[in-house]
């Protein structure tokens, strides 16, 4: 077998791939037909649809129509009908009530004569009397057509009275309607310029509103430091007065049986060496000696009990921020133990040496009845202040 030559294998090639080309090209245009044909014949068919649904619709209305036409055509032949055979039965009684008398005159004259006359006498008085009935209804008709017209020319002008109040209203209402529409383009207008001033009022007050809030966070920092600086001082104050042991203060709250009042609870030993109790308010302040506390119970996480002689119930004393409720009532009970022993001691040495006794004993009372003085007018002092 023969071979071609290449360059004719590659041009044959060539063609072959330019044929598949344009095939597929034929076939996509094909295809493209097609389905533009579908499209155009589901159209059509729709169309087709819609044209036999309302020739269908339009034949019915024909026949309906048809049938109106018919059962009025049937309802006007049924009146003539009516009305023929209503003039036909008039006719008839007409010609019986004429035709009766000529039937008499021939088989009795006489008789038949006079009968004829009298008919005719009735019927001129039933004519006379419809006739005058007719007068009477026609003068009435007259007076109502009268009344009518009377009636027609005041409605006429009080027609031609409201058109002229309706024309006035119109022009009235036109220009209501015109002062509206102004009145809408000015709000329109003040309405805008009002969003405009909301939207920025709106925007100040979320710039103050951020600004508050740095503010209070800031504040919250502060309020925290200065918190933990008080606690601080307060520990630090409380440890130096623990271990110096003659002097306890504390701000407290003493829950009264109405209200609550800020007080200082101070408890020392004055220039006697004389364990005693303060309590002192805005208003006033007490002194009594630490022997006449007799009980001191917690009564939870912030406050606790304290009785005393000299004062008529149990009170309660409410700590502040910061403050230690087992650390606070342990110093307290720290300082009246003290107190007792002090006391204690001062009762031996009096019983082991009488003699110093009675002029020690002599000075205390000397500078105790001062000091009770003292106490007394400074309590009366405030009382009157």
């Amino acid at each position: 077998m023969n071979r071609p030559p290449q360059g004719q294998n590659d041009s044959q090639s060539d063609n072959g791939s330019v044929n598949k080309i344009s095939d597929k090209q034929k076939i996509n245009t094909l295809k493209k037909a097609v389905i533009d044909l579908r499209e155009e014949k589901a159209q059509f068919l729709k169309t087709i649809q819609e044209l036999t649904q309302k020739n269908n619709n339009l034949t019915q209305e024909k026949a309906d129509l048809d049938e109106k036409y018919n059962s009025v055509i049937r309802d006007l032949q049924q009146q003539i009908q009516a009305l023929n055979n209503s003039q036909e039965k008039q006719r008839n009684t007409l010609v019986n009530s004429i035709g009766s008398p000529r039937s008499l005159i021939q088989n009795d004259p006489l008789n038949n004569n006079s009968n004829f006359t009298k008919q005719i006498k009735q019927l001129q008085q039933e004519l006379k009397q419809k006739t005058d009935d007719h007068e009477a209804q026609l003068s009435i008709l007259q007076t109502g057509y009268k009344e009518l017209e009377r009636d027609l020319k005041y409605k006429d002008n009080q027609i031609d009275k409201l058109t002229k109040e309706i024309g006035d209203k119109n022009t009235i209402i036109s220009q209501l309607r015109k002062n509206i529409e102004d009145i809408e383009k000015d709000l329109y207008n003040r309405i805008k310029d009002l969003s405009t001033e909301k939207l920025q009022l709106q925007l100040k007050l979320k710039t103050i509103e951020k600004e508050i809030q740095q503010k209070e966070e800031e504040t919250k920092i502060i309020q925290k430091g200065l918190d933990d600086s008080r606690f601080k001082t307060a520990q630090l104050l409380s440890e130096l007065e623990e271990t110096r042991g003659k002097f306890l203060q504390y701000k407290l709250t003493l829950n009264n049986q109405f209200l609550d009042i800020e007080c200082l609870f101070i408890l020392r030993q004055n220039l006697f060496q004389e364990y005693i109790f303060e309590l002192e308010t805005a208003a006033q302040r007490f002194v009594y000696k630490a022997s006449d506390i007799t009980d001191l119970k917690i009564k939870d996480d912030q406050s606790f009990y304290l009785t005393v002689k000299a004062r008529s119930r149990d009170e309660v004393y409410k700590l502040g921020p910061g403050q230690d409720i087992k650390k606070v009532c342990k110093q307290i009970k720290n300082f009246l133990q003290r107190a007792q022993q002090s006391l204690a001691l001062q009762q031996s040495i009096q019983l082991q040496s009488p003699k110093n006794n009675g002029l020690l004993g002599g000075l205390i009372s000397i500078f105790g009845s001062n000091s009770s003085k003292n106490g007394s007018n400074a309590n009366s002092e405030t009382k009157q202040k």
